[in-house]
């Protein structure tokens, strides 16, 4: 009975909480914003997102995200995204495949 009220936690928050916990306040909250908001609810909970020793002047810290995009035909998606401390606290976020 735990293991399917658990399952059924699983499969309903997600949806119901991205946009509540992910509201841009740190950076990676932000890129998984922007998972969310690309569609995949789920994914931005579950993306394992490391910060990159490299910083643009322009753009801002890089980041590695790695998460499982069921649009894709290779399903695995390797993503590349800025993300620059804006003036009121929150980050903005530039994501792409990378060379």
């Amino acid at each position: 009975m735990v293991g399917l009220l658990v399952l059924i936690v699983i499969i309903v928050f997600p949806p119901i909480l991205a946009p509540l916990a992910h509201d841009n306040d740190s950076p990676r909250s932000a890129i998984r914003g922007e998972i969310y908001k690309s569609g995949h609810p789920y994914q931005s909970f579950f993306a394992l997102i490391t910060k990159h020793d490299y910083r643009d002047k322009d753009y801002g810290q890089l980041y590695n995200v790695f998460w499982f995009n069921y649009d894709s035909p290779t399903g695995q998606t390797a993503t590349l995204c800025y993300t620059k401390e804006l003036e009121t606290e929150k980050y903005e976020v530039s994501c792409g495949t990378g060379p």
